[in-house]
């Protein structure tokens, strides 16, 4: 466990229950992340690893164990923890800057200083001059754009985001996730960043943490090396080739074992 971290997460158990057997989603999962950290989660399907995330966003709890943001325990959403979907959940009735508008309405930023936020975060998300557009007029890279400047208007203490890359085609996935990445030093925001693809975890992450196949319990707690020094040439490092086989070998494993109960 980190020493005062930012969100601990101990013994954490879920189940559901549906008209046939009860289903073990969650088994005694701990964690603990500390301000600042870029921690993505990968697993095999069904591992529970959006379960979790969306019980660190307040949308479902656990049957047993206890989540807790700084000393404050997680019972339900709340505007320090910040959510971003593959769906993205725009508002398609307003424009982009209205989008990013609607978290600074909320908190009641006056009139002068909301515009400049706005256009510091179009900015900063390379969607300068878009603010007009809705979202329908945009592509889908445009749209996740404009669904990270609106969680970054929020500026949740924790940013908690759900495969929000996954429906991208692999050049946009790619600007995008070095443009995350980007933002991430500049605002320096503790993230948590459910993924399945292996190379994103490595690149964005500064700690991958590798599901077991359901019940899904925590198999590895791994850093990454380079932290805030990293770029995209560390891709092509031999520190990031042994760690990507290191990870695919362990989700080979997991993902058979889950095939094996399935039969």
């Amino acid at each position: 466990m980190a020493s005062n971290p930012l969100l601990t997460a101990r013994d954490i158990t879920r189940r559901f229950k549906g008209t046939g057997a009860e289903i073990l989603a969650l088994d005694h999962v701990s964690l603990s992340v500390s301000e600042g950290e870029f921690i993505t989660i990968v697993g095999p399907s069904g591992c529970g690893k959006s379960t979790f995330l969306h019980m660190v966003g307040g949308f479902d709890r656990p049957d047993s164990g206890e989540l807790m943001l700084a000393d404050a325990p997680i019972i339900a959403p709340g505007p320090e923890r910040g959510m971003m979907f593959q769906d993205l959940s725009l508002f398609p009735w307003l424009t982009v800057a209205q989008n990013i508008s609607w978290p600074l309405d909320v908190k009641k930023i006056e009139p002068a200083r909301k515009a400049a936020l706005i256009e510091e975060i179009l900015s900063l998300v390379h969607l300068q001059g878009m603010g007009g557009l809705y979202p329908g007029q945009l592509s889908g890279g445009m749209r996740q754009r404009t669904a990270l400047a609106r969680l970054i208007a929020l500026d949740p203490a924790i940013m908690l985001m759900d495969e929000p890359f996954g429906a991208l085609d692999s050049q946009t996935r790619e600007i995008l996730q070095e443009e995350l990445q980007s933002i991430w030093r500049v605002k320096k925001k503790t993230v948590l960043f459910v993924t399945h693809d292996i190379d994103e975890a490595i690149y964005l992450g500064t700690r991958v943490i590798v599901f077991s196949a359901r019940p899904g319990r925590i198999r590895a707690d791994i850093p990454v090396p380079g932290g805030l020094e990293r770029d995209a040439r560390f891709r092509t490092t031999p520190e990031y080739t042994a760690l990507r086989i290191r990870i695919w070998e362990m989700l080979r494993e997991e993902t058979a074992k889950s095939r094996a109960g399935a039969l």
